[in-house]
């Protein structure tokens, strides 16, 4: 009884392993779907977007290399510069370290109200979560510039539609990673004029 008993239990450890592999591998599969249909949808958007006759919408939107180069100490040069920057750390909730004032005239926030917090104060109902997930992983597996589009909320409450890219801000000496930046543009004036023609 003994010696069954342990085959019984041995089958049933097996079968457990079987079902547990299968169940992993359709997780696995669901999640490589979904991502495959955000990118997708993502991508279609985005499109939208860069095919606007409007040169104030470029996909090779120049991006910051180093933290200095996206906040720059010298004041006068940092808001003198027209793209709305933020810088985050690379690690952790992301949380937001700087912005310009291009960032706090868009947004609504002045730099003392975000620094240590993370860019959920930007977020609400019909921010595009998993378009910025899948933007984060994309920047992690190729430590390079990404574009999504998704709605992102202002400090009274209005919403924009923000045309973002996403990129890394390395260290000079090292060549590592440090920061993130963000760089935002509402392109939600230009996508209803485009809509109404």
């Amino acid at each position: 009884v003994d010696q069954r008993t342990q085959i019984d239990g041995a089958k049933i450890v097996k079968e457990k392993e079987a079902a547990w592999k299968k169940f992993c591998t359709i997780q696995r599969t669901r999640k490589f779907l979904k991502r495959r249909r955000i990118r997708k949808e993502s991508d279609a958007i985005l499109k939208e977007v860069l095919e606007m006759d409007d040169a104030t919408v470029i996909s090779n939107v120049t991006v910051p290399k180093t933290l200095a180069e996206a906040l720059p100490s010298d004041l006068e040069k940092r808001n003198a510069d027209q793209r709305a920057i933020v810088v985050t750390e690379a690690t952790g909730s992301f949380n937001m370290v700087g912005c310009n004032k291009a960032w706090e005239n868009l947004c609504g926030f002045v730099e003392c109200e975000i620094a240590g917090r993370d860019s959920s104060v930007l977020q609400g109902p019909d921010t595009n979560y998993a378009g910025l997930h899948d933007a984060v992983a994309r920047l992690f597996e190729g430590e390079q510039k990404v574009n999504v589009v998704t709605t992102n909320y202002r400090k009274d409450g209005s919403k924009f539609i923000n045309f973002l890219t996403l990129a890394p801000l390395r260290d000079e000496a090292s060549g590592k990673m440090t920061h993130f930046v963000a760089i935002l543009n509402d392109v939600g004036d230009k996508i209803k004029k485009r809509n109404k023609v």
